[in-house]
């Protein structure tokens, strides 16, 4: 397999985290704001005004972004010698090139985002308390049945043949069933956190999203449930064969975070500009 289908992979990768998401989440500035207290976003036109000019966020992640697709490039094309003089295969040398710059950018990026939650507190005081009725919630209002049941029958087939590998003795040993039972764990996190999804009480995201936003959350949470199913197949076939399929499971990973980065991107402020979102309608940039 060319090392160009990695280097795309990963370049995808850092369009979407660094430069398509940061554009995205520039329209929730306001009705995250409005969420808090519309009565302040209304007395604060001049600093309403200077938070929808700056740009310092934006430009950061485009100038990441930049950088490290010319590091990947650089290393795809032989410009650069792998770091610390290392014999590695090329795509491991992107691999672990894409992973340095993936895990330091998603630290500035958190850091970032703790400083805005940080000035959001201290210079934006919190409206009276809302009251709200809930209804009850179902994931099945928000998945339909064929999904559910392929999704739970995918998860007892994975784990069933895990079983029956081990029991035949295809495969055995601590680290065969080690590993068994870190997908079990994986399966029942992420069953677990598809189950309370549509029971938690609605905050922030869902006033600003409206309906749309647990129905996206529930259905990349049934989309997190495959993830076991995935990986857990390509360990056991790694242990049955004694097969290689590190640089697989890494492409996996990475096209399974740009899946989940376009699921995100389909999100959208309840009615922007119509004034459905508090406070937000008379601040809202022109068409």
């Amino acid at each position: 397999m060319s090392e160009w289908i990695d280097f795309g992979i990963y370049v995808t990768l850092i369009v979407l985290l660094f430069v398509v998401l940061p554009r995205h989440g520039r329209q929730f500035t306001l009705p995250m704001i409005a969420d808090r207290n519309p009565e302040w976003l209304a007395r604060n036109r001049d600093v309403v005004a200077r938070l929808e000019r700056s740009r310092w966020f934006l430009n950061a992640c485009y100038v990441w972004a930049a950088v490290s697709i010319v590091v990947l490039l650089a290393v795809q094309l032989d410009v650069v010698a792998p770091p610390f003089g290392s014999n590695a295969p090329k795509w491991e040398v992107l691999k672990d090139v894409n992973s340095t710059f993936f895990i330091v950018g998603l630290l500035g990026w958190s850091g970032c985002s703790l400083l805005w939650l940080r000035w959001l507190g201290t210079h934006v005081p919190p409206a009276e308390t809302r009251s709200a009725t809930l209804k009850p919630r179902l994931v099945s209002d928000y998945v339909a049945l064929p999904w559910r049941i392929a999704v739970e029958g995918l998860t007892v087939l994975h784990l069933g043949v895990w079983i029956v590998i081990g029991a035949l003795g295809f495969a055995g040993g601590a680290k065969f069933w080690g590993a068994f039972a870190f997908f079990i764990g994986m399966s029942v996190l992420f069953a677990v956190f598809a189950y309370f999804v549509p029971r938690r009480r609605p905050g922030y995201l869902d006033r600003v999203f409206g309906d749309t936003y647990r129905r996206s959350e529930i259905r990349i949470a049934f989309f997190m449930r495959v993830w076991p199913v995935v990986t857990g197949a390509i360990v056991m076939t790694e242990l049955m064969t004694g097969a290689d399929l590190d640089r697989l499971a890494q492409l996996l990973v990475a096209s399974f975070v740009c899946v989940l980065a376009l699921m995100v991107l389909r999100l959208r402020p309840v009615a922007p500009g119509s004034g459905t979102t508090p406070g937000y309608g008379a601040f809202a940039p022109e068409a």
